[in-house]
């Protein structure tokens, strides 16, 4: 996690028949942090397929922030310079922008 930024690590490149990287795909992500949920839109800028092998791959995604409301960028800002409290380092759900 950056200013800028989000990594993340899924089993899959793509949600249904849509990839997660390319073509300007814009990304509904919601992060759990200690202080509560944060929405932001990204879009996946890159991506690389880690793991030994098929059956243990995954694909490490970095994607950018693109959208954000003031009250959501406070909470993420608050989180990157003092973290979460010990031992809860919080989750990473997202959709596909339909619209």
């Amino acid at each position: 996690m950056s200013n800028s930024g989000v990594a993340f690590i899924v089993s899959s490149i793509r949600i249904k028949e849509n990839y997660l990287v390319g073509e300007g795909r814009v990304l509904n992500a919601e992060l759990d942090l200690p202080s509560g949920k944060v929405s932001m839109k990204i879009v996946g800028q890159r991506y690389e397929q880690v793991g030994e092998h098929i059956s243990t791959a995954r694909y490490l995604v970095g994607a950018s922030i693109r959208e954000m409301t003031d009250e959501n960028r406070e909470a993420y800002d608050a989180f990157l310079r003092y973290g979460g409290r010990k031992g809860n380092t919080g989750s990473l759900k997202f959709g596909i922008d339909e619209s």
